[in-house]
């Protein structure tokens, strides 16, 4: 059986798209289907390589996309706000005035990526017969990818829509005169997650690009079936055949933390999937451009996310995150200005960091969630402190490989968080502090605002999102305006324009 190496087809992606795509773009309208001068599905599909193309051409949107979504999220939630650098799109999203034009949430982004994912699939088996090296066992690899991809993007518009409108034909197909069928977030999840079974692989011999079982995960945790979400997380960890891939270790540990994002996609211990950027090749990360103090800073992070790792305890009891705090996810300029410092770890190739979509202890600390809502605390509380190998001989049986593991806090030498004794309601507890714990760890990644509206739709408390979001803002005008606007859920969602 064949693996197709995620890291590897990111390089190619990197190298093929600089010349060849084989789809045209939807442009502004994606549902407008140009005619003429294009390569026709009977004169392409013929080998290996036209598969190999096709495949790479579908991922040229996720850098359009992963640089827009760190901004909305950090913007959305309780982690970013503007300076007086910003423009009026960054202000209105972080005011949560989100308009259909602002420049940084554009859905035909997402679409151009599911179109043209749909204009590949159906067309994938032609190759069978014509190219040897092209069998059955690469058409399952490359359709499976295909179609996780397809679905983070369908669920990734959910999460900020709360709707989805289906798009079920391709670049050749598509009638802008019929409107696309439109389904709520709770309808897109269970479609999603039944597309996605199909592709479910006991052996593990296959590892999905925009991995398959972690969005699996997500899709049952967001449901509420947190069994089956611990399941797929745990699976995404230690799937048979990669025992220990993705195990939380100290080969990030202390020091070593920030390796994580300096050539994300080379970092396949810790990384699942991350979209690369270079500078050089014209492909620039706008993300330092916008968020560092030497460019145009136009963003910045909150200062109670910025005191959170400051008032962290270390294993010997000094105070600070020493290895995540200032200087690695954050910066203080000379003139005393905090700025996010994540994508500019790396000093050689200014705007050219990778944007990490999923990682080892992302996915490690919802493992936590999940377990965590299941009754299992010790699990939960190992996996957010010192890992299962801290555990001995009570370590469970379903984790005795996971001896490499450190736990998200300990790898980076801090304090255990522990229940104290009389908590009216240890479970709730503990999720805060996995849902703190990620607001640190996972800073400035694109996961924040996905999460406060988790956890406060799990708990029926919009007071849960609103009191944070609206706790960032100085002017208690501000603050009110935006506690009253995020009370209502339905403030959560941006909103689109409709095809009618």
């Amino acid at each position: 059986m064949i693996m197709i190496n995620r890291i590897y087809y990111f390089a190619r992606i990197v190298i093929a798209l600089q010349s060849v795509l084989i789809f045209s773009s939807c442009g502004d309208d994606f549902f407008n289907v140009p005619n003429g001068g294009r390569i026709t599905p009977d004169q392409h599909y013929n080998s290996y390589i036209d598969a190999d193309i096709s495949y790479a051409g579908c991922f040229v949107y996720l850098q359009e996309i992963a640089e827009n979504m760190i901004l909305v999220d950090g913007l959305l939630s309780d982690q970013m706000d503007v300076t007086q650098n910003a423009d009026r799109d960054m202000i209105d999203i972080n005011r949560h005035d989100i308009s259909a034009t602002n420049l940084y949430f554009e859905p035909a982004s997402f679409y151009k990526l599911i179109i043209n994912i749909n204009e590949v699939i159906p067309n994938l088996p032609q190759i069978l017969g014509k190219d040897r090296d092209f069998d059955s066992t690469y058409l399952f690899q490359y359709t499976g990818t295909l179609v996780t991809l397809r679905s983070w993007a369908y669920f990734t518009l959910a999460r900020l829509n709360g709707e989805v409108g289906m798009v079920d034909g391709n670049l050749h197909t598509v009638d802008p005169s019929k409107p696309p069928v439109y389904l709520t977030k709770q309808q897109i999840i269970d479609k999603l997650i039944q597309e996605l079974l199909v592709y479910y692989d006991e052996e593990d011999i296959f590892r999905y690009y925009v991995d398959h079982y972690v969005l699996l995960g997500e899709l049952y945790l967001e449901k509420g079936d947190y069994s089956n979400a611990a399941r797929f997380l745990k699976f995404a960890i230690d799937g048979p055949a990669f025992s220990n891939y993705h195990i939380v270790s100290n080969l990030y540990g202390m020091e070593a933390w920030p390796n994580i994002f300096l050539n994300s996609t080379e970092q396949g211990s810790e990384v699942f999937t991350a979209v690369p950027y270079s500078f050089v090749d014209g492909q620039k990360n706008n993300l330092e451009e916008w968020m560092n103090y030497d460019y145009s800073y136009m963003v910045k992070p909150v200062i109670s996310l910025i005191n959170s790792f400051e008032n962290e305890v270390l294993q010997n009891d000094e105070i600070g995150d020493q290895y995540r705090g200032n200087g690695i996810t954050y910066g203080i300029s000379v003139n005393n200005e905090p700025f996010i410092h994540k994508y500019s770890l790396d000093g050689g190739i200014p705007h050219s960091a990778d944007v990490i979509l999923y990682r080892a202890a992302d996915v490690h600390l919802l493992l936590a969630e999940a377990l965590n809502r299941l009754g299992q605390s010790a699990n939960a509380l190992a996996l957010l402190n010192n890992g299962f190998n801290s555990m001995a001989s009570d370590r469970p049986a379903d984790y005795v490989k996971w001896v490499q593991n450190k736990g998200v806090r300990g790898r980076v030498y801090l304090k255990e968080k522990t229940v104290p004794s009389g908590t009216a309601n240890p479970m709730l507890y503990i999720e805060d502090l996995i849902i703190e714990e990620r607001s640190k760890e996972l800073a400035f990644e694109g996961k924040r605002w996905f999460d406060l509206m988790r956890i406060a739709n799990r708990r029926n408390d919009p007071a849960y999102l609103a009191n944070k979001v609206a706790g960032k803002f100085e002017d208690p005008g501000t603050a009110d305006y935006i506690r009253e606007k995020l009370m209502n859920p339905e403030n959560w969602y941006v909103p689109i324009p409709k095809v009618e």
